[in-house]
């Protein structure tokens, strides 16, 4: 299965930041095969320095690569089918380190089927929330990178009503965990989500067991905001 999802990407459209040789999409491709299909320690061991050491995230230098939005599901799939535990806990390693890394100056976004210039974080974040019950089933480090991944949220508005002072009140969903206002946040208009229009400011957050959250905006363009996204303003800053 992950060979044919690694396949099926079109790694050579990913960006390289660095231009290096060791550090294109191409590489990550080749060294996930390699973890794919490792039998002993050792393989496993060097098919994850790979993946460490560039192309994916270059672990010295505390960094993470565009092509690493394309590998998360990649290594998801790893994680809840692989054949051997290291392969499992490989692949754990590696998405934490991915959340937790800066992208380079000018590659800390990209386009997703749900958005363009989503911040690169937030969108790796999204896919590992998508696998929430196989994660959960890995105990403590599976549910450490679900906490993780909550941790970049994400707004989906539902509805919105404009107020005499011009801000807004919006009821909408929200993926990951609630958090603290008043925060900056980025948002991203309806289909076809071009780039994000503005930072506003959210206010007060209260957030019921469903995910539905009732919010506070700040200015903002009114007839633009049912459907509308926002992400966290850092971030989209996140960057080298």
């Amino acid at each position: 299965m992950s060979l044919d999802a690694i396949d099926a990407v079109n790694w050579s459209a990913i960006p390289n930041p660095t231009s290096h040789p060791f550090d294109a999409p191409e590489c990550v491709a080749h060294a996930l095969r390699l973890l794919t299909v490792s039998t002993t320690a050792n393989e496993t061991g060097d098919a994850a320095s790979l993946l460490a050491g560039s192309g994916f995230i270059c672990g010295h230098a505390a960094m993470v690569f565009p092509a690493a939005y394309a590998a998360t599901p990649i290594l998801l799939d790893l994680i809840e089918h692989g054949q051997r535990p290291r392969i499992k806990n490989a692949a754990l390693g590696l998405l934490s380190n991915a959340l937790d890394y800066f992208p380079t100056a000018g590659h800390n976004r990209v386009d997703t089927p749900y958005g363009i210039h989503v911040p690169l974080c937030c969108a790796i974040a999204r896919h590992i929330r998508d696998r929430r019950t196989a994660l959960l089933a890995h105990g403590i480090r599976g549910k450490r990178l679900l906490a993780e991944a909550d941790l970049h949220w994400r707004l989906t508005i539902e509805e919105a009503e404009l107020q005499a002072d011009g801000n807004l009140t919006a009821i909408a969903v929200l993926e990951g965990a609630p958090f603290q206002t008043p925060v900056e946040a980025e948002l991203h208009i309806r289909p076809p989500f071009e780039q994000p229009v503005q930072t506003v400011r959210l206010g007060a957050l209260t957030a019921d067991v469903s995910g539905t959250v009732y919010t506070e905006l700040g200015q903002t363009p009114f007839e633009h905001a049912p459907g509308s996204s926002l992400y966290s303003a850092e971030c989209g800053r996140r960057e080298h």
